[in-house]
Order: C-alpha cells, then sequence, then structure tokens
C-alpha cells in the first residue's frame, strides 16, 4: 500500500499540482525544497526545510563529526532512556540518515512524555500498556517520528499529518524501516472506517482527524509556522477525538513571525482549560549542535515545549 499512496500524493502534490492551499501558510509558500522524480522502480528524492537530512557516508561522517559527537552527547546528559536512543539510532540507520541533532531532539522530545505519561519503557508495547491505542504526529518530516514510536511500541497505531508535498516524503522514509506496516491513506470515504497501523492524512485534508480515537498527539516545531487559524482549528479537532484522554505534546518557538507579517505565539495558542502536565523552555532546544567554531548556534527565539490533558 506505501507504493499506491505514494503514486496518489505524487500525482496530486507534484505531476498536477496547481497552487497552495488556504491551510498552507505564507512560510511553506515560501521555504522549503521539494523535489521528486519517478524512476521506473523507485523515487529519485530531495527535499528541504522540514528536518535536516545528512546522507550516511563516509565524507559527512568526517565533515560532521563535531556535531555528531555534541548531538550524541546531549542523549546522555538529558538522560534519554536506551530504549528510545537504540530505536532512534535504527531508524536512522534504515534511512541511511547520520543521527545528528535533528534525530536527537525528537528522541528526547520522546523521552519526555514518556516520563511525563508515566510510560513504562521496560514493557514490550509500552505505549499500549498506558491504554495509549493511537497516536498523532503533525508534521514529521522523513516520517522519523513516526517510526521512532513504531519501533518502540509495535502494536500503537499512528497517524502521520502534514501537508501533501512533505507528506510524500514521511510516507517514502517510513518505507524503508517499515516496509511491511498495513497502511492507510485517509480519505473522505475510508476515514471513518477502522484505521490500519501506519495511516497518512494530508493537511490538506485534515478535517478528516475530526472524531478519530486518537489518545496522544504530537507536534515538535511546526506549528509555530502555521497561521493561526490553522491552529486555533487543530485544537479543536484534538478536543473532538472520541477517546476519554486526550494528550497533547507540544514544542515550538513562544514567538515567530512569518513571511507575511502574521505572528505566531505560542502563549496564544488555545489551551484554555487544558491540564498542564508539562511547561517548560526546552533544555536542548535553545541552540542546537554545528561542525563549525564554536561548535553551538542559537535558535532565533526561545522554545518551549508543554504536556497537556485536553479531556
Amino acid at each position: 500500500m506505501y507504493d499506491a499512496i505514494l503514486t496518489s500524493l505524487y500525482n496530486r502534490y507534484f505531476l498536477n499540482f496547481i497552487d497552495h492551499s488556504s491551510v498552507t501558510s505564507s512560510h511553506w509558500q515560501r521555504v522549503g525544497s521539494h523535489n521528486v522524480i519517478k524512476m521506473s522502480d523507485d523515487w529519485d528524492v530531495q527535499g528541504g526545510g522540514f528536518g535536516n537530512f545528512l546522507e550516511n557516508n563516509l565524507m559527512n561522517r568526517i565533515i560532521h563529526y563535531p556535531e555528531l559527537s555534541l548531538s550524541d552527547r546531549l542523549l546522555k546528559q538529558y538522560q534519554c532512556h536506551d530504549r528510545i536512543v537504540n530505536a532512534g539510532k535504527k531508524v536512522a540507520e534504515d534511512q541511511n540518515r547520520l543521527c545528528e541533532f535533528d534525530c536527537v531532539k525528537q528522541m528526547l522530545s520522546l523521552s519526555k512524555i514518556s516520563k511525563g505519561l508515566q510510560v513504562d519503557l521496560s514493557d514490550i508495547n509500552p505505549f499500549v500498556k498506558k491504554n495509549i491505542y493511537v497516536a498523532c504526529v503533525i508534521g514529521d518530516g522523513y516520517g522519523y517520528f513516526t517510526s521512532l514510536l513504531k519501533f518502540l511500541d509495535p502494536e500503537l497505531k499512528i497517524i502521520s499529518v502534514n501537508l501533501g508535498r512533505t507528506l510524500f516524503f514521511d510516507v517514502l522514509y517510513t518505507k524503508k524501516g517499515l516496509p511491511d506496516e498495513e497502511t492507510l491513506l485517509l480519505t473522505s470515504e475510508n476515514y471513518k472506517n477502522s484505521l490500519a497501523s501506519l495511516n497518512f492524512c494530508e493537511a490538506e485534508r485534515y478535517e478528516l482527524l475530526c472524531d478519530q480515537p486518537v489518545d496522544l498527539f504530537i507536534n515538535i516545531a511546526s506549528m509555530q509556522e502555521m497561521d493561526p487559524v490553522i491552529i486555533r482549528t487543530y485544537f479543536n479537532y484534538m478536543r473532538q477525538s472520541r477517546s476519554g484522554k486526550v494528550y497533547f505534546y507540544c514544542c515550538n518557538r513562544e514567538r515567530k513571525v512569518l513571511p507575511d507579517g502574521t505572528v505566531s505565539e505560542f502563549s496564544e495558542y488555545p489551551w484554555d482549560d487544558a491540564r498542564i502536565l508539562l511547561d517548560e523552555l526546552c533544555p536542548w532546544y535553545q541552540k542546537f549542535p554545528t561542525s563549525i567554531p564554536p561548535f553551538w548556534k542559537p535558535f532565533d527565539g526561545p522554545t518551549r515545549q508543554r504536556l497537556v490533558r485536553l479531556k
């Protein structure tokens, strides 16, 4: 089913692409690159702007050695669980990418989520054991977090949501590590049916999330790039989940000005009566390692992480 999904997304967002949809902010209309060429039996792709993807080859391992070493050090500094580290490195290996900061930050977020929800990572299916059966990753990029969750808990059902052009990359790279999973592209015809093991949803059709039985939503560094009206709609859909308990982990910039002047502020998200389980400046997301002295570079603004129960 991966191939059918890839073909569908390719036809709609590359072969017959006309213009960006109304859910695409000015950020994504101006930032990012999505180059996809259909080969006889494969895809030739190159993306940019939705995650730092460094191919795992000798030259990159030499050039980026300082960055890799510092990223690995963060896992120890913030006591990332060994099981998450092992799964994260396996995902990077399957995707033929270097396990640098873009991977490490997601491992650390998953470790923080696990602690916040008191998930016992020694269990075979730790999230399902905690009555979290369906997770929704909003804005993944190369399918890394989706794959990480699935490696950690094979019984967990996942919905991956992204803008159609980027979702193509999520599907393609998820396939590399999880080629045999049951997959489904949500449509207006099937979204009320039972979920597959891995489910993909175009952000252009994000209304299909409404009334899904999602227990845990996750967004890392992409809600900050949405227009406020879209953020409010996502919160509405999250609150309308059929699950009895709905958790949301959000790690985003406190304030960001989009190219058209729209201001996105973390504090202005519609948190309303959400029960806050964690709220702090994200300690590993204030600066990032590089391979150029002085080897650390600050982000453009502070990033906050928050874990809440919405109902």
